[in-house]
């Protein structure tokens, strides 16, 4: 007896210590941007083999750490890089890029089912939001400080994200860190959006929605935790003027609502009404230039969508344009229909939700995904994925893509 309370102690204690690199991992992905503009603008010049080096490093001790603790891990990644390497054949084209986009979610959220349980995420996601609440503060009070010591624009530039022409060469913020039409979320506050520890406010904002759909979801039962939390996650989000962000925020209000009457199939067939909708809307509004509104992101993405050829919506065809500010093409250009679409099924019938909590957060990750897509390509950067992908595994239970009730 006395040996198996022993073998059971030497487990937990393996998990534990596992749950915690994990976790470090995941601030690592959160935080790292930071350092390395610290570094490249206070010790040395930071070039964009360090940047890409680090995300390497983080993506690597991730993959090392669930390679041997799932079967289906290993099935997976074979049928996902297949599919990579015969495109990449068919078009002549490399792309190490599309191999990182494709591998970020299902590690990170290989990574979160296999070493974390939902009170571990809590802890990881209060942690964040005291780390990215810091940060943006301390980039409010004391800009001329911040920038001094990080220079976001000189970062962007030295890693090769930023022409250097965009630069005067003296400390900046990003390109997105002003606001020069007018912030949205209280115009007094001025022009400047604070980016904390991303640099840069698109990804503050994708993580005020993805921790505010966490701590509601878990914390709604804990009225000081919620609040304190929605405090910090609004204050990020009004100094970010991250409208789109807040805008998700209403979203997982809704989601969480209708997810009782929501069926698998549904948020299947989401993307691709979207894409049709998207679609129309460009068709429909011909000639028009699009601006920096929401509804003016969502016309570019349209009129990007449309310039794929079938070859191209095939990922059979390279295609040169730059589709940053349209997910949905991004991704047809890259996996093709058909694998865009498997990776999709893959999560949506693949992942288990047996539990109303854990089928509410899977459709809150279809459902920011889905929109996301619709404006940009922030979704697949690591700094906001390792997050959304670790906590989307650490809450998916069983072995149903969604509660049994929702079938009968």
């Amino acid at each position: 007896m006395t040996e198996i309370s022993a073998q059971s102690s030497s487990i937990d204690g393996r998990h534990n210590l596992g749950t915690i690199i994990a976790v470090g991992i995941v601030i690592s992905a959160l935080t790292f941007n930071l350092v390395l503009s610290f570094v490249n603008a206070s010790i040395s010049h930071v070039s964009s083999g360090a940047v890409i080096a680090v995300e390497l490093l983080l993506i690597g001790a991730a993959t090392l750490m669930i390679l041997n603790r799932s079967e289906s891990f290993l099935i997976v990644s074979i049928a996902v890089s297949a599919w990579l390497i015969f495109e990449m054949l068919i078009r002549y084209q490399y792309d190490p890029k599309a191999f990182r986009d494709a591998f970020i979610p299902i590690i990170f959220f290989y990574l979160g089912r296999s070493y974390a349980s939902p009170a571990s995420a809590d802890r990881l996601v209060t942690i964040a939001i005291l780390i990215v609440v810091a940060g943006a503060l301390f980039e409010w009070m004391f800009l001329d400080v911040f920038l001094k010591y990080v220079d976001v624009i000189g970062y962007y530039v030295a890693r090769g994200s930023v022409d250097a022409s965009a630069s005067t060469g003296a400390p900046g913020l990003f390109i997105s860190g002003l606001r020069f039409e007018g912030r949205t979320l209280l115009p007094f506050l001025g022009e400047h959006r604070v980016s904390s520890v991303f640099l840069e406010p698109v990804s503050l904002g994708n993580f005020g929605a993805i921790a505010f759909a966490w701590t509601l979801l878990r914390d709604r039962r804990n009225p000081v935790a919620l609040i304190a939390k929605t405090i910090g996650i609004a204050v990020i989000l009004i100094l970010g003027d991250a409208r789109f962000g807040f805008y998700l925020c209403g979203v997982v209000l809704l989601t969480y609502l209708i997810a009782p009457i929501v069926r698998p199939a549904m948020a299947f067939a989401l993307p691709f009404l979207v894409v049709i909708g998207l679609l129309w809307y460009a068709g429909a509004m011909v000639g028009v230039a699009w601006d920096n509104t929401t509804t003016g992101r969502f016309l570019l993405s349209g009129q990007l969508l449309s310039t794929l050829d079938l070859g191209q919506a095939l990922g059979l065809k390279i295609t040169t344009i730059d589709f940053d500010d349209s997910g949905y093409s991004y991704m047809l250009s890259r996996f093709g229909v058909v694998g865009a679409a498997s990776l999709w099924a893959l999560y949506v019938f693949g992942s288990p939700a047996e539990t109303m909590e854990s089928w509410r957060f899977k459709l809150f990750v279809c459902v920011y995904l889905v929109l996301l897509l619709s404006i940009s390509t922030s979704s697949v950067t690591i700094k906001t994925g390792a997050l959304l992908w670790f906590l989307a595994g650490s809450i998916a239970t069983g072995y149903r893509p969604a509660p049994q009730a929702l079938h009968e």
